[in-house]
């Protein structure tokens, strides 16, 4: 009798055991959705940075060494993003208009195992652009013939240039538990490695080079 209750009891350990070590295990993979905004950035290596418009929508799939709150983790982030920024001089706005998939993959270190963890975060973000508009409303020149009007015009630069492929993100921010989900909040740097300029140039036609991806982004989202 007394057998069959140790092997109960043994059994019963084994289990409980096992159990924990799955779960600790799945603790380890995270699954969560990624949301932001550009707050500010540069189209051009010789502008000076200011405020912009925009929007990132994403997945953040992460990967914890250790299961627990505090540690490195691996994310994978794609995601979609838009990038607005208006210039104006001479009566004449220029709205720069960027889309692009992005896919960073970032290194995070996690301090602390507390309700409120502060974070760092760092890595290369893989880039493809799907559209580049300018959109210009006041004085329009053209070359062919000589002569400027006031009017609007799309420029659709997306065929016409280059791409940067690759970057490299890096940010600091928390993170905060609300009942069973984690709610991670960062501000990060994003900037391509190099510029990006017009495939051809021809004679009496615009011409724009030293194009520049390089932007500051609040995100935030929700991991599971």
């Amino acid at each position: 009798m007394k057998y069959k209750i140790y092997l109960t009891l043994f059994l019963c350990f084994l289990t409980t055991l096992v159990f924990a070590q799955t779960k600790d295990v799945e603790r380890k993979w995270h699954f969560g959705i990624l949301g932001g905004t550009h707050i500010f950035g540069e189209t051009f290596t010789y502008e000076k940075i200011k405020t912009v418009k925009g929007a990132v929508l994403g997945l953040d799939l992460s990967y914890k060494f250790l299961p627990a709150k505090s540690g490195l983790s691996f994310h994978v982030q794609p995601n979609w993003s838009i990038y607005i920024r208006t210039n104006s001089g001479n009566s004449t706005t220029y709205d720069y208009k960027i889309q692009s998939i992005n896919l960073p993959l970032l290194l995070r270190y996690t301090f602390l195992t507390g309700k409120i963890r502060p974070f760092l975060e760092a890595g290369l973000n893989v880039r493809t652009r799907t559209s580049f508009d300018i959109d210009i409303n006041g004085r329009i020149c053209s070359y062919e013939p000589a002569m400027c009007f006031s009017g609007q015009e799309t420029r659709d630069m997306h065929s016409q240039t280059s791409q940067d492929r690759v970057g490299v993100l890096a940010g600091v921010g928390i993170e905060f538990d609300v009942w069973r989900i984690s709610i991670p909040v960062s501000i990060r740097f994003n900037e391509g490695i190099g510029t990006y300029k017009m495939k051809e140039r021809f004679e009496d036609h615009y011409y724009y080079d030293d194009i520049k991806t390089r932007n500051i982004q609040i995100t935030t989202g929700i991991t599971f």
